[in-house]
C-alpha cells in the first residue's frame, strides 16, 4: 500500500507533547509513525515540509454552512472549501438553517449532501429543541441514530433550564456534547450572556452531561465557567478570534463588525486572553457566519449578525503565539486537542493509529485579507485589509490532500 510521507517539518502535537522536527508517515488513511530520516519507496507520495509546521488537522467547533435554505451565502461545498483553505479538517455545523435542523429527515438529507460535496469532515449539530424555540425537545435519540455529531441551540439560546437539563441528560445517554448559545433575551447587554451562562451551568450541575459554552465574550461569563471548572463540572468553552482582537470601538457602524454576541470592551477582551493562558478556554472557534453582500449592504441596523472566519482563524491564533500571549503549543491545542476533547472525538492528534487529518502551515507567509479572494461564498470578514502571517500549505483528511496552496502537484516522487 502506497504511503504519504511528510518530511522535514516541525511537528507540533500537544496530545503527544511533541514540538520538534520529525517526519510523518501515513498509510491507509491513518498515521503510521512519527520518525526521523525515513526512506520512502518510489511508490510513496512525498511532501517536503522544510520550514513548515506540521499540525494535527484543525477542528472548528462553530461553523454556519447555511445549508439547507440559505445557500446564497454558503453551502456544504463552498463552506468546506473555505475550511480546507483555512487548514480545518473537521467542522461542526450549526442548526439555525431553513428549515431548522431539528429532525432526522432534514439531518439525513444534509448528511447526503455532505457525503457528496464536503472536502473535509462535517459533524452536524442538530437543534436540541424543535424549531430552536426552547419549548419542546427534539427527538434526540432519533437524531443520534441519524448521525448527529453534537446538539446545539446556536442562533437563539435556551431560556428554560429544564429543557436544557433534559437535553444534557439525553445527550449524555447518546454520547453527544451539548453546545449552548448563552443569551437570555429577557435581558440586554452583557447581562444577557452572563445570566444565561450561569443558568446553563446550573442545569449542568443538576442534570449531568457534557456542556460546551459557545462564543464566550464577557469577563463575567468566563469567570462563571472558570468557577464551574474549579468545582469539577464537565464544562468546556470557546472564544472567537474577533472577540480576542477587536472591541466595540472598532465597530464604527460597519455591518461587517456586527455579530452576536457583539464586540465587547477592552476589559472583556483582556479577560478572554487571560482565559487562553490559564487554561479556562478549551477552544478557539471561528463562528463562521456568512451573509450575502446584499444582506450586509442594507446598513448597520438592518444587516444580519455574523462574520466569516474559516480562512482567518489560524493566522490570527498564530499571531497570539508570535505576540507571546500564549505558547505555540497552546495555540495549536486550542485548534486541535481542545475541541476534540470537548466533542469527544478521536481526532486532533498525530499519535500513531489516529486518523491522518493533518494541516501543514507556512508560518512565515505574509498575506493580506482581500474579501474577494476568499474561498467562502460570502465576504463579510471583520479583518478586511489586515496583513496576517501564516498560511495553510496543505490540508490532508484521512491521508488525502484536499487543499494545496501550490500550483504544482501536492507531492513529489522520491
Amino acid at each position: 500500500m502506497a504511503g504519504l510521507f511528510i518530511l522535514n517539518g516541525r511537528v507540533v502535537d500537544p496530545a503527544s507533547k511533541i514540538n520538534r522536527c520529525m517526519d510523518v508517515i501515513v498509510r491507509g488513511g491513518r498515521v503510521e509513525a512519527l520518525s526521523r530520516r525515513v526512506r520512502p519507496k518510489k511508490s510513496d507520495r512525498v511532501l517536503d515540509a522544510s520550514g513548515l509546521l506540521v499540525l494535527p488537522g484543525l477542528i472548528d467547533m462553530h461553523v454556519h454552512l447555511r445549508d439547507p435554505g440559505m445557500t446564497a451565502a454558503e453551502d456544504v461545498e463552498s463552506g468546506t472549501r473555505a475550511a480546507a483553505a483555512g487548514g480545518f479538517t473537521t467542522v461542526v455545523c450549526m442548526p439555525n438553517t431553513r428549515p431548522v435542523l431539528d429532525n432526522p429527515k432534514v439531518l439525513k438529507a444534509l448528511l447526503g449532501r455532505i457525503k457528496k460535496k464536503a472536502r473535509v469532515r462535517v459533524l452536524p449539530a442538530p437543534a436540541l429543541s424543535l424549531g430552536l424555540r426552547g419549548k419542546r425537545l427534539s427527538d434526540i435519540e432519533a437524531l443520534c441514530r441519524a448521525g448527529a455529531g453534537a446538539l446545539s441551540d446556536d442562533g437563539i439560546g435556551t431560556a428554560d433550564e429544564k429543557i436544557l437539563g433534559a437535553a444534557l441528560r439525553r445527550g449524555m445517554n447518546c454520547g453527544l456534547s451539548v453546545l449552548v448559545h448563552c443569551e437570555d433575551h429577557r435581558h440586554s447587554g452583557r447581562s444577557a450572556e452572563d445570566r444565561a451562562t450561569r443558568a446553563a451551568l446550573r442545569a449542568l450541575k443538576k442534570s449531568g452531561g457534557r456542556l460546551h459554552i459557545q462564543h464566550v465574550s464577557t469577563a463575567g461569563a468566563l469567570a462563571a465557567v472558570r468557577a464551574a471548572k474549579n468545582r469539577g463540572l464537565p464544562v468546556s468553552c470557546e472564544v472567537t478570534p474577533h472577540h480576542l482582537f477587536l472591541t466595540g470601538s472598532d465597530v464604527q457602524s460597519d455591518p461587517n463588525m456586527k455579530m452576536n454576541p457583539p464586540l465587547r470592551n477592552e476589559r472583556d477582551r483582556r479577560a478572554l486572553l487571560e482565559g487562553l493562558s490559564d487554561g479556562t478556554v478549551d477552544a478557539i472557534a471561528s463562528d463562521h457566519a456568512p451573509h450575502t453582500r446584499r444582506a450586509k449592504g442594507r446598513g448597520f441596523d438592518k444587516a444580519p449578525y455574523g462574520v466569516t472566519g474559516l480562512e482567518t482563524t489560524l493566522p490570527l491564533v498564530l499571531r497570539l503565539a508570535k505576540e507571546k500571549r500564549i505558547s505555540l503549543q497552546r495555540a495549536v491545542e486550542l485548534l486541535t486537542l481542545g475541541p476534540a476533547r470537548a466533542l469527544g472525538i478521536a481526532t486532533g492528534t498525530l499519535q500513531p493509529g489516529a486518523p491522518a487529518d493533518i494541516t501543514v502551515v507556512d508560518p512565515g507567509r505574509l498575506w493580506r485579507v482581500v474579501p474577494s479572494k476568499m474561498k467562502s461564498r460570502s465576504a463579510n470578514t471583520a479583518f478586511a485589509g489586515w496583513e496576517l502571517l501564516g498560511k495553510t500549505e496543505w490540508t490532508i483528511v484521512a491521508g488525502r490532500v484536499v487543499y494545496s496552496a501550490r500550483r504544482r502537484a501536492a507531492w513529489n516522487r522520491s
